[in-house]
This record gives structure tokens, C-alpha cells and sequence, in this order.
């Protein structure tokens, strides 16, 4: 354990782990969605940090929505050197960047910012017409990035999606293939709005380090539904749940 991770069990509990989750799951809280952000954010720029000065570059894959609002703007105040992180998104709304419904603007506006404005940001959304059409030169753009990702930081809606991987989309089966050697696949939601491009569950799960991000008792009792249901098709998030990732909560 590292010596911020000690620091950090001073303040948030990180041996409170709820009953029903696996052993693959680390679990760790604190009083409120505030410290929780700044928590989270410290112990990502430290493997940002540690992984440029091991390969010369780091990768993260952020998540849209209110939930990380706090954390983005924690971000941005994060002394590393960002020129030599690459910054993509975990899925986006296939909407005009300036949309205000679009995780690139959520990022623009939140995290590029401060002392993180020199990341080198790689955006989802092009200038294709619909999100299947555009996934090709996606997919091209995110080759910039070494691959597996250091960090990917995952929300979870009631239903059980994370990213735009939800169980009422055709594409599910495909996106949670773990064979599909794509990076990105394109979907449609029938219980959301709007095209969506979004990372594979298989690039997600090769990742070096997963959180998944969450806010509220609502979302403890979807991940005990995951964990009783034990059905990717019915509730996606089971999958990263046996394979393993950092849950970073708070009420």
C-alpha cells in the first residue's frame, strides 16, 4: 500500500467494503461527495505521475455527468505535468461538442483547465454523421494513445449501465464480447436519448487501474442488484464488478 493510500485511511474507509460485493472489488468512502473527489483525484495523479516517469506518458478515459464535476475540477488543479498525459472520454453523446448535453464540453469546461490545460485531450465525437459511421476514424484517433489505458474512471446509472453500455441496446452483446478486438462500438439506447460512441467492456477491463465513481445509497443498492441479478445482459456493471475495479463512494 502505498504511503497516500495510508494517508488516505486516516480520513475515508477503505475496510467497510459492503457485504455482497466480491473480493475483486476494493471499496472506499468518506463523508461526502467533496472529499471523496479530492481523494480520488490524488491517488489517480499518483499513478498518472508514476507512469510518466516509467514510460514517458500516462493515459486516462474519464466518464460524464454530475457525479464528476468535482472531480474534473480537482483535476485541474493536479500538479503533474499534463503535457504528457493523454485525456480521452469513456463514451459520448453522438451531439454537437457544444451541446450542453456532451461529455467533451463537460471535460472543456471542468477539467482542461488550470494546470491541466495542456493535456493532450483526444475527443470521441468527429464530424461523421451518425456514431456508427464516425467509429472508424474514432478508433483511428485513439490509436494516438498507448493502450491499456492507466486509469479509467466509470459512473453507474439505476439501471446498471456504465459507460454507454446499457442492457436495453442492441449492441450489448458486442460491446461486452470480450473477443471484439474494437476499442470503441456505437449504440443507440432505447431508455436514453441520443447515438452514443462508447469503449468496450474488453478495453475497459484490460486497463491498468478501474474506479468506478458513485455518489448516493441509490447506487449501493444497484450494485447489490448487479451482484443478486449476476447478469451482465441484465445489469452490465456486473461484469467490471468480478473483474475487478476501485469503487470510490460517498452518501
Amino acid at each position: 500500500m502505498s504511503n497516500l493510500f495510508r494517508a488516505m485511511d486516516m480520513n475515508g474507509m477503505r475496510s467497510s467494503k459492503t457485504y455482497y460485493l466480491p473480493d475483486s472489488v476494493d471499496f472506499y468512502s468518506t463523508n461526502n461527495s467533496e472529499s471523496l473527489a479530492l481523494d480520488l483525484s490524488q491517488i489517480i495523479g499518483e499513478i498518472l505521475a508514476e507512469a510518466i516517469k516509467k514510460r514517458g506518458r500516462a493515459s486516462i478515459a474519464v466518464s460524464g455527468g454530475v457525479t464528476p464535476i468535482p472531480l474534473f475540477k480537482e483535476f485541474s488543479l493536479l500538479n503533474i505535468d499534463w503535457k504528457k498525459v493523454d485525456l480521452t472520454l469513456v463514451d459520448d453523446r453522438w451531439v454537437d461538442p457544444k451541446n450542453t448535453d456532451s461529455n467533451e464540453l463537460l471535460v472543456k469546461t471542468h477539467l482542461i483547465k488550470n494546470k491541466a490545460s495542456k493535456v493532450n485531450f483526444i475527443p470521441l465525437k468527429n464530424d461523421s454523421k451518425t456514431a456508427k459511421d464516425g467509429q472508424k476514424n474514432s478508433e483511428e484517433m485513439l490509436k494516438n494513445i498507448t493502450l491499456p489505458f492507466d486509469v479509467i474512471v466509470l459512473g453507474m446509472g439505476s439501471d446498471g449501465h456504465t459507460a454507454s453500455l446499457f442492457p436495453c441496446s442492441d449492441e450489448l452483446s458486442e460491446a461486452m464480447n470480450l473477443n471484439n478486438l474494437n476499442c470503441l462500438i456505437s449504440t443507440s439506447p432505447k431508455t436514453a436519448p441520443y447515438e452514443r460512441l462508447s469503449l468496450t467492456a474488453r478495453v475497459i477491463i484490460d486497463a491498468k487501474n478501474v474506479f468506478l465513481h458513485l455518489n448516493g445509497s441509490s447506487k449501493l443498492h444497484t450494485l447489490e442488484s448487479a451482484m443478486e441479478y449476476k447478469d451482465s445482459s441484465k445489469m452490465p456493471i456486473y461484469t467490471f464488478l468480478e473483474n475487478g475495479l476501485s469503487i470510490y463512494w460517498s452518501p
